[in-house]
């Protein structure tokens, strides 16, 4: 794509790793050869740096065997790392001139089993078995999301917000995407202004925020230098992240299976934007090099039918939902504060979930066990319920199935960034609405008590004005412009199961603020309408924590043996 940002390698680097990715020279590729340890070590550090992937293994796994640190080594340490760099070489070079498994082992008969099955027989559950490392660089927040919608046989990992600072330029441009067709508007210089303007503003409040946050919360006794700038650094991204546009580039790898990776790249190939259709005609291509039998079928007069049908589904909904809506936003809707509503939940809940628990250790059938069930009084129930999760001692201990027997669907308002968090849990189904600046925003209190407010209200107000301005015109790019801060709307509809999972895990002390607050409302909708089955979550914390990250990073200290 020719708004994309791609690292730079020497020859001598690039001869190294081009064996083991499809290609150095542009920002969607594959992996190849490389151990599945490896690779999830790599994504692993991905995640919390500014580097891409393919320079973090060459910095990271390559040159300490090129260049070793051999201060104070003995004789036979010397040899060893002789011998390691001598064995990369002649390993590297094998590659390039045999290939790698594809030479030892003959893959045609492979690839034409998978074809044969898949497109003779139409037996899609064979392409769950084999799979990809693939990764995207620089893109934005918005095509993230449109890749990381899908839940079965995929597994993303993307750059943090808290980790990472998004302080960088490229050739003096800050990074963020550009829509060509936004681009070559009326709009596209105002855009790139209002861009401009977002990412100057985050950085000129780095330095302040962070002097302020020291002063405010001082270096605690026996807290370790490296933990205690980590916490500070964690706390200035999570209140600065909110001036971030959608547009803002991220890097995210993804582990998936062939079926799942066919799913993907045919319904973006489906996406009103272009940066989503060009990234999925790059994921195949590059798929391609790898699992080719497994992904070929996106393009294929099939997947084209099933293009078709999402785009026109889409537009049919699209239109219904104009036809019957009201143009005005409520006023209540504008404050801020990310807000919930429980919209559907199981009456007879509690019943479900305890003959659930029953059913697994009786021969009876389900019925029978309901109307057994249905006599129990309250207090009855709820002894079957704490004697099911008596032995959970840590939140790690998941609940057993049967708690997925009931289900509750939650209406959400909150700022992108939450939702950025939220979207993570995948098994559950979430609908959100477009990015938009229509619901009002959400100010962080760390920026009114550090008088650094008005910069981020101005640029709200900028930013608004200019959404409104674009989004007749082109509804879906104007989604580039909103700020992490503006409030959109989704709702999530989960089991308890996933509930206690996802509640558990979010309120923990090193969860972000805000989507702290939003898990906890979600419980106490639940303790109103099934008391008795809230006794199930006993992992939620409500408490309130100024530093997110202080208890956090003394586990790390301790883990590194920093700290005792």
């Amino acid at each position: 794509m020719a708004n994309s940002f791609v690292e730079k390698f020497t020859r001598e680097e690039a001869w190294y790793i081009s064996p083991f990715f499809t290609n150095l020279d542009k920002n969607v590729f594959a992996a190849k050869y490389l151990p599945s340890e490896v690779l999830g070590a790599l994504a692993s550090r991905y995640s919390r740096s500014t580097k891409g992937v393919r320079r973090l293994f060459f910095d990271e796994y390559i040159k300490p065997i090129l260049e070793p640190d051999l201060a104070g080594a003995n004789s036979r340490s010397i040899r060893e790392a002789e011998r390691m760099k001598t064995e990369l070489v002649n390993f590297v070079d094998y590659l390039y001139k045999h290939g790698g498994w594809e030479a030892v082992v003959n893959s045609r008969r492979a690839r034409e089993f998978f074809e044969k099955w898949l497109a003779a027989y139409g037996d899609d559950s064979i392409a769950q078995m084999a799979g990809a490392h693939l990764f995207f660089e620089n893109i934005s927040q918005v095509a993230v999301k449109n890749l990381e919608d899908f839940r079965i046989g995929f597994a993303p990992l993307e750059k943090s917000t808290r980790y990472v600072l998004f302080d960088q330029k490229i050739g003096g441009r800050w990074l963020y995407f550009v829509d060509p067709i936004l681009a070559k508007s009326k709009y596209g210089k105002e855009y790139m202004r209002i861009l401009n303007m977002l990412f100057k503003r985050y950085v000129d409040s780095i330095e302040p925020l962070f002097r302020i946050f020291k002063k405010l919360y001082p270096q605690e006794p026996g807290q370790t230098e490296r933990a205690y700038r980590e916490t500070i650094k964690a706390k200035t991204c999570d209140v600065l992240r909110s001036y971030l546009p959608a547009a803002t580039l991220t890097n995210v790898g993804f582990f998936g299976v062939g079926q799942a990776f066919e799913y993907v790249i045919t319904k973006c190939l489906a996406s009103p934007l272009f940066e989503v259709r060009e990234l999925a005609r790059a994921a195949q291509t590059e798929l391609l090099k790898v699992i080719p039998s497994l992904v070929g079928r996106a393009t294929s007069p099939r997947g084209r039918v099933y293009q078709r049908y999402v785009r026109r589904t889409e537009k049919i909904l699209e239109k219904m939902a104009h036809d019957t809506r009201s143009h005005q936003v409520p006023r209540e809707t504008l404050i801020s504060g990310a807000s919930v509503d429980l919209v559907e939940w199981d009456e007879d809940a509690e019943d479900r979930i305890v003959a659930s628990l029953l059913y697994k250790y009786s021969t009876l059938a389900y019925r029978q066990i309901r109307e057994r069930v249905k006599i129990l009084s309250a207090k009855q129930k709820l002894e079957i319920i704490k004697k099911a999760v008596s032995l959970r001692q840590v939140r790690q201990h998941r609940l057993v199935r049967a708690f997925e027997n009931t289900y509750y669907k939650f209406d959400i308002i909150g700022n992108l960034g939450i939702y950025r968090d939220l979207h993570r849990h995948r098994m559950l189904t979430q609908e959100r609405q477009r990015f938009t600046t229509e619901l009002g925003f959400d100010i962080p209190q760390d920026l009114i008590n550090a008088k650094l407010a008005n910069p981020y209200l101005n640029a709200l107000d900028r930013v608004n004005r200019f959404y409104k301005k674009i989004s007749k015109d082109f509804p879906d790019q104007a989604q580039y412009v909103v700020m992490m801060g503006n409030r959109i709307r989704w709702y999530q509809w989960e089991n308890l199961r996933e509930l206690s999972w996802e509640a558990e895990l979010r309120t923990g002390p090193q969860g972000h603020p805000d989507y702290r607050k939003i898990e906890q409302q979600k419980v106490e909708f639940v303790r109103s309408v099934h008391p008795t089955l809230v006794a199930a979550l006993k992992f939620v914390d409500f408490n309130e924590y100024e530093l997110a990250r202080r208890e956090s990073e003394k586990r790390i200290d301790r883990k590194l043996g920093l700290i005792k």
